[in-house]
């Protein structure tokens, strides 16, 4: 072999077009890549968008179904929604009638997100403070009183009357107060005695489990303070104040679509559902449902007139507001 043929001269220019030719498939294939994860990550954000806002709608619904049934004059307000690019939060707003008075009542916040999660992170509730000797410890929220509720089927060391409070109260303002009737009335019977200051009814959806451990409690001599029912935990409806109105409707209404769609709540309802009709022995509608106590509002000097009726189990002060 001739010396000629033992060494091939190195072509360069051949060689930097072929580097050339790879850098630029190189480069393509890293700018389609790019293109293609962006178009995924576009597209399954928008997914997760669109999901977040199917959930939040549902729940936000479902939790308005809940808040009209459950909380002693406490009426949702509105809610507001805050968005960042992978979550929003659903703000809540509460307020109780005192006559044509609203007074604000908290807030609830709910986080939702786009990978399909929600939680509530701000729900507060009543608070008392006292030692074990004293007689009574009120609950308070907002800086008002939180009125309760005592069953007529639990027994209780001491059931409270604060309609005597009325005569130290100025007449300027509007007050709440809750009576715990000795036993179940119907709608009706219930209108006829409170009818112009009715604002809430309080239905029985106690079943005889739910009685036996109040009455446990109760007896515990552990517990210091009387196991009663807050305005916050008591289920009902408001008072329509309308000649043509069925008052109970849409408290049966709505405790029908929870039943059957209630989200995180729907076994609660389903309790409430057979606890009102004796697990589905009887119909549930208005005329069969148990009240068992009332909130009534006005001024003081009006509310006196319910001091002598007999079958006021207890009575507790709620929240107070000036008339103007």
């Amino acid at each position: 072999m001739s010396k000629e043929n033992e060494f091939i001269p190195k072509d360069y220019e051949f060689e930097n077009l072929v580097k050339k030719a790879k850098r630029r498939s190189l480069f393509k294939m890293v700018l389609i890549s790019l293109i293609i994860s962006l178009i995924v990550l576009t597209g399954l954000y928008f997914i997760g968008d669109s999901v977040m806002k199917i959930k939040m709608d549902r729940e936000t619904n479902v939790d308005m179904a809940w808040n009209g049934i459950m909380g002693a004059n406490i009426e949702e307000k509105g809610t507001s929604f805050n968005y960042t690019p992978i979550s929003a939060t659903a703000t809540t707003e509460f307020v109780k009638k005192l006559g044509e008075v609203p007074i604000p009542w908290g807030e609830k916040e709910k986080v939702f997100t786009i990978f399909g999660t929600s939680r509530l992170i701000t729900s507060t509730g009543p608070s008392g403070s006292g030692t074990t000797g004293d007689e009574r410890i009120p609950l308070y929220f907002q800086g008002e009183r939180v009125i309760e509720f005592y069953h007529p089927q639990v027994e209780y060391r001491r059931v409270f009357d604060d309609r005597n409070l009325l005569n130290k109260i100025d007449d300027n303002t509007v007050v709440e107060l809750a009576f715990s009737l000795d036993k179940g009335y119907s709608i009706d019977e219930v209108q006829k005695l409170f009818k112009n200051h009715l604002a809430w009814f309080w239905v029985d959806t106690f079943n005889k489990s739910d009685i036996k451990e109040d009455n446990e409690l109760n007896k515990d001599k552990r517990i210091s303070r009387d196991h009663t029912i807050n305005g916050f935990e008591a289920y009902g409806f408001q008072s329509i104040d309308h000649p043509e109105a069925v008052q109970g409707s849409n408290f049966i209404s709505t405790l029908q679509m929870l039943r059957s769609d209630g989200g995180n709540n729907q076994d609660e309802a389903i309790e409430i559902y057979n606890s009102i009709t004796d697990n589905g022995k009887d119909k549930l509608v208005p005329h069969n449902l148990k009240i068992i106590g009332v909130v009534v509002t006005g001024k003081p000097s009006e509310l006196k007139k319910y001091n002598e009726i007999p079958f006021i189990r207890g009575a507790t002060l709620g929240a107070t507001a000036d008339n103007y």
